[in-house]
């Protein structure tokens, strides 16, 4: 990552708009943010996008659901998704 998109990253996404709970509460930031990046089949941010749905309070078994629907929408899109990990994958690191 290039030094001006870290810091983008950081006082940015991150800084301004992730932070800011006035309209979307942790779960609802986590539901927009995990779609999002799943849906680009990023393995590494898929799971730590997981960890973090779990963290903020969503059960294991909501988290397959929803990974499920994000599934099906690339399916319709014709997007594969063959790199992002499952919530049981990363639920001995929650």
């Amino acid at each position: 990552m290039l030094p001006l998109q870290a810091w983008i990253s950081a006082n940015i996404t991150y800084g301004l708009y992730l932070s800011d709970r006035q309209i979307l509460d942790d779960i609802d930031t986590e539901m927009v943010v995990l779609s999002g990046i799943m849906i680009q089949n990023l393995k590494r941010e898929t799971g730590w996008h997981l960890r973090g749905t779990r963290r903020v309070g969503v059960s294991h078994e909501d988290v397959e659901i929803i990974q499920q629907c994000i599934e099906m929408v690339a399916a319709f899109a014709g997007v594969r998704l063959n790199k992002i990990p499952r919530v049981a994958d990363i639920e001995h690191e929650v």
